[in-house]
């Protein structure tokens, strides 16, 4: 099949956005889809209107478009073009439930979406937990299309010094908890005798992010602080993981998440991550409370002395492994279902729906 993948531009500082998580999320799908026999294209468009074009120059048999940024009105207006009557469409939806609550229009969109009732479109959820309970609560019957990661082993050691490095990346947002994470870093730096430095990414140069309220607050935290915030603008894939191997340790405390890249890339590079519930795939022992603060600083501490334990990033790696299998097999199963004509959603009288291929 030919598949063209379709994301919104990002920009920071005025500046387009080469590598964030959407972006690196939809190039690994599309290397493992390519790996497998299909043809793949990643476009960037800067809305929704300039997606008609990037379709009629590709020509694909399916459309993925990544994140809900397009109306159901525009969705209506591409499927219902004649000569795209033989493209099947995806709308991927990467966030879960908490971080699909901050977002104004995101149900609207599903909503559309489903009453739009078209058979060659497909709402795809990557967590599979969540596709479940929504399934349920919505009554319609979402397809699991989770993250790929282009797994890799890295032998790379970090030398011990003076400081605690511990890298909490990703986007400044409220539901990430970073706040709480630094405060609980410093707590652990002081308990085991070092300086933190506590490294986020954020673009200092942009307006936006310079008014964001938990960057001030965590610029304020440090302030006077023997501690450092090391704040790191956004950088290409290649760049970000050399930054994560100068990492003694990783957090991602956050309240909600559906798969978590920058987990995967910490593992990936051999760095352990502290991770909160919410990222299932990862292994129990690296699992800790979102809000408990003598549980996080007992459990930093443990993790920065164990932080070159063989069989603690073996057992993480075996579980990133074991996740990537099962997402593959989910991605080939709905590629091959919809190249032999797709699968239909039928409402039944229980609340159940059922597939017909």
């Amino acid at each position: 099949m030919r598949i063209l993948f379709i994301l919104k531009e990002r920009f920071y500082s005025q500046h387009k956005a080469g590598s964030y998580g959407l972006i690196n999320s939809a190039k690994q799908v599309a290397d493992f889809l390519e790996s497998i026999g299909n043809e793949c294209k990643i476009a960037e468009v800067i809305d929704s209107n300039f997606i008609d074009k990037e379709v009629f120059l590709y020509k694909p048999d399916l459309v993925i478009i990544e994140a809900l940024w397009v109306s159901g009105e525009k969705m209506k207006e591409l499927i219902e073009i004649k000569r795209y009557k033989h493209i099947k469409w995806v709308v991927r939806v990467h966030s879960n439930v908490g971080f699909l609550s901050a977002e104004t229009l995101a149900l609207k969109y599903i909503n559309d979406y489903i009453e739009l009732k078209k058979h060659n479109l497909y709402i795809a959820l990557n967590n599979d937990e969540m596709n479940d309970h929504l399934s349920d609560a919505m009554n319609y019957k979402f397809v699991h299309l989770p993250n790929i990661i282009d797994i890799k082993y890295i032998n790379h050691h970090k030398e011990n010094k003076y400081h605690m490095d511990v890298g909490c990346f990703g986007s400044l947002r409220i539901l990430k908890n970073h706040l709480f994470q630094a405060v609980c870093a410093m707590n652990a730096a002081d308990k085991i005798g070092k300086k933190l430095k506590f490294h986020i990414t954020a673009d200092v140069d942009d307006d936006s992010q310079v008014k964001n309220p938990v960057l001030k607050n965590l610029m304020e935290l440090f302030k006077d602080s023997k501690h450092e915030l090391v704040i790191h603008s956004w950088l290409d894939n290649i760049a970000f993981q050399h930054l994560i191997r100068e990492m003694d340790i990783g957090m991602q405390l956050s309240y909600t998440e559906s798969f978590n890249i920058v987990s995967a890339d910490f593992i990936n590079n051999n760095r352990l991550i502290l991770v909160s519930e919410t990222i299932e795939w990862m292994p129990g022992l690296l699992k800790v409370s979102t809000v408990n603060y003598n549980n996080v600083v007992n459990k930093l501490i443990w993790l920065y002395k164990h932080k070159d334990n063989f069989i603690l990033k073996w057992y993480s790696r075996i579980k990133l492994i074991m996740y990537n299998a099962e997402a593959k097999v989910e991605w080939v199963e709905f590629i091959k279902r919809i190249d032999n004509g797709g699968y239909h959603h039928h409402h039944e009288h229980n609340n159940k729906f059922i597939f017909k291929y």
